[in-house]
């Protein structure tokens, strides 16, 4: 019955634990670690040419299957049979670069978190812009948390004004 007990403490400090299993939001800064994490994952992919398989392996944890797709489709290209991300100014499909301050919103729903931050317009340097939002939809899918979609101006009016209160 011993070696029963140690062989099955054994094999449960062996299984692998993913980081989209435990995640749970209970407040801004448990979003914001994963948005984090995600950035990261996506960063990850310039690092070295990798086959589709790694990458999707990279992105799962955080993203949707059809995120993926449209972020593969505008952001990675292929090299010898191999798949890599190369940087830009204005990446399409990336978690958005949020200060992680007091003007980014978040607002919790019951299985959806928006997340968005008001860019004002910018019309020095390389890359300009008109004022916007930019915001991710991350959604609880089958108990998981995935980010789902890209917000460029599309965060609804009462999200907007829910985050305000």
């Amino acid at each position: 019955m011993k070696k029963l007990m140690l062989l099955l403490f054994i094999f449960c400090l062996l299984i692998p634990l993913s980081p989209k299993a435990k995640m749970e939001f209970n407040n801004r800064d448990d979003v914001f670690s994963f948005l984090k994490e995600a950035f990261q994952a996506q960063v990850a992919l310039s690092e070295k040419e990798r086959s589709k398989d790694d990458i999707n392996k990279i992105l799962e944890p955080y993203f949707t299957d059809k995120y993926q797709e449209v972020f593969l489709k505008e952001n990675v290209a292929e090299k010898n049979g191999k798949y890599i991300t190369y940087g830009s100014d204005f990446a399409k499909y990336y978690i958005p670069f949020y200060q992680f301050s007091d003007n980014t919103r978040v607002v919790i729903k019951s299985n959806k978190v928006y997340v968005f931050e008001y860019f004002p317009e910018r019309t020095e340097g390389p890359v300009g812009y008109k004022s916007h939002y930019e915001g991710i939809l991350i959604e609880n899918i089958s108990g998981e948390w995935k980010i789902s979609k890209y917000l460029y101006n599309q965060i609804p009016d009462e999200i907007i004004k829910e985050s305000i209160k």
